[in-house]
C-alpha cells in the first residue's frame, strides 16, 4: 500500500485499470472452467448413458441365452471409433452381478469386481471410481426383458478425457487473455496519460497562481502533440477533465480580476484611510486595542503612531461598559453614543462623536472607529444652555428678590430692635437677645440657602457622566422655584418612588430640563387663567419610578394644552407659539438636546385646554447608589 501511494497518479490510473482487467479475467476464467468442467462432464455421461443403452438393447437375448461370444462381440464394438477416447472400458453382467463379457485384455482390475457386485442392476446411476489409477465415471444401464430386470451394461467413462478438453482450452484462453492484456495495457496507459495530462496542467497552474502569476496561457493543440497529448484550451470541450480545467482558468481569470479590483480598493480605503478629514481607529473586536491609526488621529491627539498602536481606545477616553454592545448596532455600523469626553497626550479634554463599524484587518475581526472633534460644538451648547438658564433667573428675579427680602427684613427688624434698644440704653433680657440672635442667625443661613441655589443652578454646566438621583434633582428645583409656583396660585405636587435607581447624567444639567418643564407648564397654566378666569386651579405634578431597565420622570399640568398641529415641531429649534419677546423657542430643543445626551428619550401627550405631560426615560444604572461616581 505504501508502494502504491508512492506512485504518480498516472500510475495509479494504469496499475489499478490493470489490475482490475487482470483481475476481471481471472474470475472470468475460474468461472469458465468451472462451467466447461460441469458442461463436459454432464456431456460425457449422457454419452456413456447413450452407449450403454445401445449396447443393452443388443444385448438382452445373449444375456438369457448367456452367449459370452456375442456379448464380448458387442462389447468390444462399443470401443470402436472415437468411442475409444471417450470409453475405458465395458463390461456385461447379469442381474446376479457375474460379468459375462468384458473388454478388459490385460487381466481383470482387483476392484471391478467389487465395483459390479456394489451396483443395483435395475436401476440406472453413475458413480465416480478410481480403476487401474484411472479416473471415471462408472455408468450403470439396466437390461429389461418386460418388466423383468436381466442383466446390466456398465461403461467406464474415461475422465482424462474431459481434462485434456479442458487442458486444449486453457492454452487458448491463456492466449486469448493475454492478447486482452497487451491491449489493455496500452489502452490503460493512454488512458492514465489522457486523464493526467490536464490535471498536470492544473498543477502546473495552480503553482504559477501559488507564485502569484495570473496571467495564464493555455497551450493549443498541435500536431506534434496529437490529441491525447494535448493541453485543454479554452475552446476545448472533450470531455469532464477538459472542462473542468476550461472552468479553472475561467475562475483563475476571475479570481486575478477580483484581485486587481480588491488591490484597487484597498489602495482606495488606505488613501481614504490616511486623508480622511477625521480621526480614525482600527481596534480589536474584543480587547479594543488599537491596531492602526490614521495621520488625523495623531494629530489631534498628539501621539506618534507608533505610541497609539497597542493602546486600548479606553486610554483614551472612558467610554460607557455597553458602548460597543448588539443592542446598539443599527445594520452594519454601530453608532456610539456622542459627545463622548477623550483626552489629549498633554491632558487637554476634547469632546467627540464616534461612529463604528465590524470589518477585516489583516484576517482579524475588528471595529473601525471613525471620530469626530465636537468641542467647539458642545462648547456653544453649553452657552446655549447657560443663555436659557440667565433667561429664566431674569423671569424669576422678582420672585427671587422678594424670597431674598424676606430674611433680610428679617435680619432688619431684629437688627433695629437691638438698636433702638441700645439707643434707650435699656437693658434686653437674655431671652429676647438669645429669640433675636437666633432669627438673625437662621435667616442669614435661609438666605445663604437661596443664593447658594441660585449660584449652583446658574453655574455653567459641564457636559460630563455622574451617578445621578432624580429625585434630588427635582427636589433642588423644587426649593428654587416651588415657593413662586405657590405665590401664582398654582399646587405643585412631588409623586417620588423612593427606590428609584440612579442613572448615568449630570445634576446641573438634569435640574435645567426639570426646570424648563416645570416653567412650561407654569406659563401654560397662567395662559389657559387669563383666557378663562373661571378655569380650575392650576396644578403641576411631578412623578417618578421605574421598571428593571428604566428609570422614568413625568411632568405634568393642567394647562392650555399643545395643539395637534404644532406637535411635530414643537421640539425644532427657534419654534414657538408664544407671543415675541416672550421665548425664543429653545426650551424644549434643549431639553431634548440633553435627554438625548444621556441616552435618553422625551415623549409629549397633550389635549387643547386640558393639559400636557411629559415623559422622559432613562436607562437605569445598575452598579448601585454605593458605587463610586464615574463622572468622565
Amino acid at each position: 500500500m505504501n508502494l502504491f501511494n508512492r506512485l504518480t497518479l498516472k500510475n495509479k490510473i494504469f496499475v489499478s485499470c490493470l489490475g482490475f482487467i487482470l483481475l476481471v479475467s481471472i474470475l472470468i476464467a475460474l468461472f469458465t472452467r468451472s462451467l466447461l468442467i460441469a458442461s463436459l462432464t454432464n456431456e460425457l455421461k449422457k454419452r456413456g448413458v447413450g452407449i450403454a443403452q445401445s449396447i443393452a438393447d443388443s444385448s438382452r437375448v445373449y444375456i438369457l441365452t448367456e452367449n459370452r461370444a456375442e456379448l464380448t462381440a458387442l462389447a468390444y464394438d462399443a470401443r470402436l471409433g472415437n468411442r475409444k477416447d471417450i470409453v475405458r472400458y465395458l463390461l456385461i453382467a447379469d442381474n446376479q452381478g457375474r460379468i459375462l463379457a468384458h473388454t478388459f485384455t490385460t487381466g481383470f482390475p482387483d476392484n471391478i469386481q467389487t465395483i459390479v457386485k456394489r451396483q443395483l442392476p435395475d436401476e440406472e446411476n453413475t458413480l465416480s471410481v478410481e480403476v487401474e489409477r484411472h479416473s471415471v465415471f462408472h455408468v450403470v444401464v439396466p437390461v429389461k426383458e418386460g418388466i423383468y430386470t436381466v442383466g446390466s451394461v456398465q461403461v467406464g467413462l474415461d475422465r482424462g478425457h474431459i481434462e485434456r478438453l479442458i487442458s486444449n482450452l486453457r492454452l487458448v484462453f491463456l492466449s486469448f487473455l493475454s492478447m486482452v492484456s497487451v491491449i489493455f495495457f496500452f489502452l490503460s496507459h493512454r488512458l492514465a496519460l489522457h486523464i493526467t495530462k490536464p490535471v498536470s496542467s492544473l498543477i502546473r497552474y495552480t503553482d504559477q497562481i501559488t507564485k502569484g502569476d495570473f496571467n495564464i496561457r493555455p497551450a493549443e493543440k498541435s500536431m506534434e502533440t496529437g490529441p491525447m497529448e494535448t493541453e485543454p484550451s479554452t475552446g476545448a470541450k472533450d470531455d469532464e477533465i477538459s472542462k473542468l480545467t476550461d472552468s479553472f482558468i475561467k475562475m483563475t481569470r476571475q479570481l486575478a480580476q477580483s484581485t486587481t479590483r480588491l488591490q484597487d480598493s484597498q489602495k482606495k480605503y488606505r488613501s481614504l484611510f490616511r486623508s480622511g478629514p477625521n480621526p480614525i481607529f482600527v481596534v480589536e473586536k474584543n480587547t479594543f486595542e488599537i491596531l492602526d491609526a490614521n495621520p488625523n488621529a495623531t494629530e489631534l491627539f498628539g501621539y506618534l503612531r507608533d505610541e497609539l498602536i497597542g493602546m486600548k481606545l479606553y486610554d483614551l477616553g472612558k467610554l460607557g461598559e455597553d458602548e460597543f454592545s448588539p443592542a446598539r448596532t443599527e445594520g452594519d455600523t454601530m453608532v456610539i453614543s456622542a459627545k463622548e469626553k477623550f483626552y489629549k497626550k498633554d491632558g487637554s479634554a476634547l469632546f467627540v462623536n464616534i461612529h463604528a463599524s465590524p470589518s477585516k484587518y489583516r484576517e482579524e475581526d475588528v471595529i473601525i472607529v471613525a471620530t469626530t472633534d465636537i468641542s467647539e460644538l458642545v462648547e456653544k451648547d453649553s452657552q446655549l444652555i447657560q443663555a436659557s438658564k440667565m433667561t429664566n433667573l431674569e423671569k424669576m428675579s422678582a420672585g427671587i428678590a422678594h424670597e431674598i427680602n424676606q430674611p433680610l427684613n428679617a435680619i432688619k427688624m431684629g437688627a433695629e430692635y437691638l438698636c433702638m434698644m441700645n439707643e434707650k440704653k435699656q437693658r434686653v433680657n437674655d431671652t429676647d437677645m438669645t429669640m433675636v440672635l437666633t432669627q438673625i442667625s437662621s435667616q442669614v443661613t435661609r438666605a445663604a440657602e437661596i443664593v447658594g441655589r441660585l449660584k449652583t443652578f446658574s453655574r455653567k454646566a459641564d457636559f460630563s457622566r455622574e451617578v445621578t438621583n432624580i429625585n434630588a434633582c427635582i427636589l433642588s428645583v423644587n426649593k428654587i422655584i416651588g415657593r413662586q409656583i405657590t405665590l401664582q396660585n398654582i399646587d405643585m405636587v412631588l409623586s417620588l418612588d423612593e427606590l428609584i435607581p440612579p442613572i448615568l447624567a449630570h445634576n446641573n444639567r438634569m435640574e435645567q430640563v426639570i426646570f424648563n418643564l416645570v416653567t412650561n407648564a407654569r406659563d401654560a397654566i397662567n395662559e389657559k387663567v387669563e383666557s378663562d378666569p373661571g378655569a380650575e386651579k392650576g396644578k403641576i405634578k411631578i412623578s417618578t419610578f421605574s421598571d428593571t431597565t428604566s428609570a422614568v420622570i413625568e411632568i405634568s399640568d393642567n394647562g392650555i394644552g399643545i395643539d395637534p398641529e404644532h406637535m411635530d415641531s414643537i421640539f425644532e429649534s427657534f419654534y414657538t407659539t408664544k407671543e415675541m419677546g416672550e421665548g425664543l423657542g429653545l426650551g424644549l430643543p434643549i431639553i431634548q438636546g440633553i435627554v438625548k445626551d444621556y441616552n435618553g428619550t422625551i415623549s409629549v401627550r397633550s389635549t387643547p385646554r386640558v393639559g400636557t405631560g411629559f415623559r422622559i426615560m432613562f436607562p437605569a444604572y445598575h452598579k448601585g447608589l454605593d458605587d463610586e461616581s464615574i463622572s468622565y
